[in-house]
């Protein structure tokens, strides 16, 4: 999808390394460059030696090991997002005010997160159906993030721009429970809880 990948490996990750991440890129300057700049740019002539500012962005053995391991699962633990997102699409296709995550022909979607907008029609907003979610019913969930031109650290670069569906998702989207190890039992029970909060509300 482009020159260079990044992944994370944050413990909510579907694979994880307590923290840190991944750049993957198949161009050998970029690659080089990205080495360098990960370990704190020493020179590779001169000992201890810095032509440039690095970072201190080096993976432990530790960690590696982990990530290793977890590897070796990916796929199981791939499969059991997969089969948590066809159950909840199955549970809340037919439910007026909820868009369910989008999968295109040309890609695998691995549900990191399982994903869906609360529209207008839905009856209330995203942010009343999460706090019913959490008070009523012990169900956490997270919104979208925000974007990254509403942000404060960023406003200077964007103070004139707008981008309204960045916007519209960040206001709609809530994240639902998602975890590998979550039950079909469970998922029944969250989809219970957001239908009887929008009963609630006609």
């Amino acid at each position: 999808l482009g020159d260079v990948g990044c992944f994370s490996f944050y413990a909510n990750k579907i694979i994880t390394t307590g923290e840190g991440g991944m750049v993957v890129t198949n161009n050998e300057e970029v690659a080089e460059r990205a080495k360098l700049l990960r370990d704190q740019a020493f020179d590779k002539k001169k000992r201890f030696w810095h032509e440039q500012v690095g970072y201190n962005y080096r993976m432990t053995n530790l960690q590696a090991a982990v990530g290793l391991a977890q590897i070796e699962k990916i796929d199981k633990f791939v499969d059991a997002r997969r089969q948590n997102a066809y159950l909840y699409n199955s549970l809340l296709r037919d439910e007026i005010g909820i868009t369910l995550p989008p999968e295109e022909k040309w890609a695998k979607n691995v549900y990191w997160m399982y994903s869906i907008l609360i529209e207008s029609s839905f009856g209330i907003n995203r942010d009343e159906l999460m706090k019913t979610l959490l008070e009523n019913y012990d169900v956490e969930t997270r919104s979208f993030f925000y974007p990254a031109h509403v942000q404060p650290a960023y406003a200077k670069g964007y103070r004139k721009e707008k981008y309204p569906v960045a916007e519209e998702l960040s206001r709609k989207g809530i994240n639902l429970p998602s975890s590998n190890s979550l039950q079909k039992e469970e998922i029944e029970y969250i989809v219970d809880c957001i239908i009887s909060t929008k009963k609630c509300s006609s």
